[in-house]
C-alpha cells in the first residue's frame, strides 16, 4: 500500500513491487518489507512508479535485484531474508530483568521505577529467586541474558550473588547459554563485589549524564558524590576487565538540561574511553511523567539535540579522536543495512513484550516488559502476567495479556505503521501508547513516533554522503556492547 502524499502518483501495480516512500529532501526514499533502500531522483521514481524505467539501465538493475521491480522479484530469496530478520518470533524470552529491590541511594529527577530510600520488604528473597530462575530456565530460548535492575541492586547483594552462582550450577545440565548484566550506579560497589562480577563475566552498565554538574543534578544523592563514585568504579573495571569482554559502559538520559551540552556530553563519553554512548529520550513514566514540566521536552527539541550530537559524534571519528559508537544509530543501522536484526526489544514487530522479554519485580510478580512494571507502580496492574508465588512459567507466557500486547505491537495492523516507509526499521510499544492515552494502539504520530522517525530521517540523509556511510556500515556490523538496552 502506498503511503498517501500531496503529489499526484502515477501508478502501475503489474510493474512494481511492493513498496513504500517518502520525499526525503530533494529524492524520493523507497523501501520493501525486507528493509532494502533505494534513493530514486523525482524523474526515475516517476519512471518506477509509472513502470517505465529503462530495461536494462543501471537504475533498472538496483530496482530489480532489491525486489521492487515485479517481474523480478525471487521470492524464495526475499522469504529466506525476511525469516533471518525475524528470527526473534521463533525462539521465546531470551531476556530477563530481574529487579532485585524496590529501595535506592539515588533519588533522580526521572526516576521511572519510581524507587524508594528504604522501608521493609522491599528486597527480593533467595525463595523468590529460586522460583524466577525456574522460569528462565523454562524459556525454550537457547541464549538467555539476565539483567539485574532495581532500585539499585548492589543493595541486595547476597541475592545477585546467589542468582548467578545458581544460574551457573543449572548450566552443567542444561544446553543453555546464560549471560549477565548489571544495571548500577555504583555508589554501594566494592572491589570484592568487582571481582566477583568480573570473575563470573557479569557485564556492568552504570549512567553517566554527562560532566559533573549534570550529572549530579539529574541523578540527585544527598549522601554522596554520585559523579565521582562513576568516575571511580568506571575507571577500576577498566584497568581490570578486558575493553572487548567486560569493559564497563554507560547509559545516558537526555532531560532538559541536557539540551544545548551535546558537545559536553559527548567528549565526557569520549574522555572516559567509552566504546559507545546511548543517547536515550526520556519516557514519561515514574517520577519522570510528574516532573515533566521542569525535565520534559518535545520531540522537536530532542531531535534537535540528537541530530548535533550524532553529528559530533561523526566529525570525532573522522578525525580519528574517538571511535564511539551511538547506540541507537547503531541499532536502526543494524536493520537498514544488514540481512540481520539486532532484537532491540522495543524496535520489533511484534515488540518483545512477552515474547521476547520478561520482567520479574521483586516481589514474584512478573511483567511483559519493565515499562509495564513501571507503570503498575501508578497503580496499572494491566500488564502484569502473573505472580511466581502461584503461577507457573506455562501460566505466565500463555496469559492473554501476552496475546493482547503481540496483536496490538504488530506494525502490519496500524493505521499509520502500515503505509510509513519506516516500517521495516521500526515498532510499536502498546505500554507506551497505554500510558500515553490509555490504548494499546497508536492513534496519531505521537512523541515516540516523532522521535524514532526524526531519528530515522537523520540517518538515511546522513547515508548519502560515502565517508559517513562507510563509518555507518561499521557500526551496523558491530555487536551490542551496552547492557541495559534491553537487547
Amino acid at each position: 500500500m502506498l503511503k498517501k502524499q500531496k503529489e499526484k502518483i502515477d501508478f502501475n501495480a503489474k510493474k512494481t513491487g511492493f513498496f513504500r516512500y517518502k520525499k526525503l529532501g530533494a529524492d524520493y526514499l523507497v523501501t520493501n518489507d525486507i528493509g532494502d533502500h533505494v534513493f530514486l531522483s523525482p524523474a526515475v521514481f516517476s519512471a518506477f512508479t509509472s513502470g517505465t524505467v529503462p530495461s536494462g539501465s543501471a537504475d533498472y538493475k538496483n530496482l530489480a535485484q532489491k525486489g521492487l521491480i515485479r517481474d523480478y522479484m525471487d521470492f524464495d530469496s526475499l522469504s529466506d531474508r525476511w525469516r533471518k530478520k525475524s528470527h526473534f518470533l521463533f525462539n521465546g524470552p531470551a531476556l530477563h530483568i530481574i529487579v532485585l529491590t524496590k529501595r535506592c541511594n539515588h533519588k533522580c529527577v526521572y526516576c521511572q521505577a519510581s524507587s524508594v530510600k528504604s522501608g521493609a520488604g522491599l528486597d527480593m528473597t533467595r525463595e523468590t529467586a529460586g522460583r524466577v530462575l525456574d522460569a528462565i530456565f523454562s524459556s525454550p530460548a537457547r541464549a538467555l541474558t539476565i539483567e539485574f535492575q532495581g532500585g539499585e541492586p548492589l543493595l541486595n547483594w547476597p541475592v545477585l550473588e546467589f542468582v548467578v552462582k545458581e544460574a551457573g550450577a543449572r548450566l552443567k545440565s542444561s544446553d543453555k547459554k546464560v549471560g549477565f548484566s548489571l544495571v548500577t550506579n555504583l555508589l554501594a560497589m566494592t572491589a570484592e563485589r568487582l571481582d566477583f562480577l568480573l570473575k563470573h563475566n557479569v557485564a556492568v552498565c552504570t549512567s553517566l549524564d554527562g560532566p559533573e554538574d549534570l550529572h549530579n543534578r539529574n541523578r540527585v544523592c544527598a549522601e554522596a558524590d554520585s559523579y565521582g563514585a562513576v568516575v571511580k568504579w568506571w575507571g577500576r573495571i577498566k584497568k581490570k576487565s578486558s575493553r572487548t569482554k567486560n569493559g564497563p559502559d554507560a547509559l545516558l538520559t537526555v532531560t532538559k538540561q541536557s539540551l544545548g551540552r551535546h558537545r559536553e556530553i559527548v567528549d565526557e563519553y569520549a574522555r572516559a574511553g567509552a566504546r559507545g554512548i546511548f543517547l536515550r529520550f526520556l519516557n514519561p513514566f515514574g517520577v519522570a511523567k510528574e516532573a515533566w514540566p521542569g525535565i520534559g521536552y518535545s520531540a522537536a527539541e530532542y531531535l534537535d539535540f540528537y541530530k548535533k550530537a550524532l553529528d559530533y559524534i561523526i566529525e570525532l571519528n573522522a578525525q580519528g579522536k574517538s571511535s564511539i559508537v551511538e547506540h541507537a544509530a547503531r541499532i536502526f543501522l543494524g536493520k537498514i543495512l544488514t540481512d540481520s536484526d539486532p532484537n532491540f526489544m522495543d524496535l520489533r514487530s511484534p515488540c518483545g513484550a512477552g515474547i521476547g522479554q520478561l520482567a520479574y519485580d521483586y516481589d514474584g510478580r512478573v511483567f511483559t516488559c519493565d515499562e509495564g512494571r513501571m507503570l503498575a507502580v501508578e497503580g496499572v496492574d494491566s500488564f502484569c502476567l502473573g505472580n511466581l508465588k502461584k503461577d507457573s512459567y506455562a501460566d505466565i507466557v500463555s496469559s492473554p495479556v501476552v496475546k493482547c500486547l503481540a496483536t496490538a505491537s504488530i506494525t502490519d495492523i496500524q493505521t499509520l505503521c502500515s503505509s510509513c516507509v519506516y516500517k521495516p526499521y521500526c515498532g510499536v510499544c502498546p505500554v507506551f501508547n497505554y500510558s500515553e492515552h490509555n490504548d494499546l494502539y497508536l492513534h496519531h504520530p505521537n512523541y515516540r513516533c516523532e522521535i524514532y522517525s526524526g531519528i530515522l530521517d537523520c540517518l538515511f540523509e546522513r547515508l548519502r554522503d560515502p565517508k559517513t556511510k562507510k563509518l555507518f556500515e561499521a557500526w551496523a556490523g558491530s555487536e551490542a556492547s551496552a547492557a541495559g538496552v534491553h537487547l
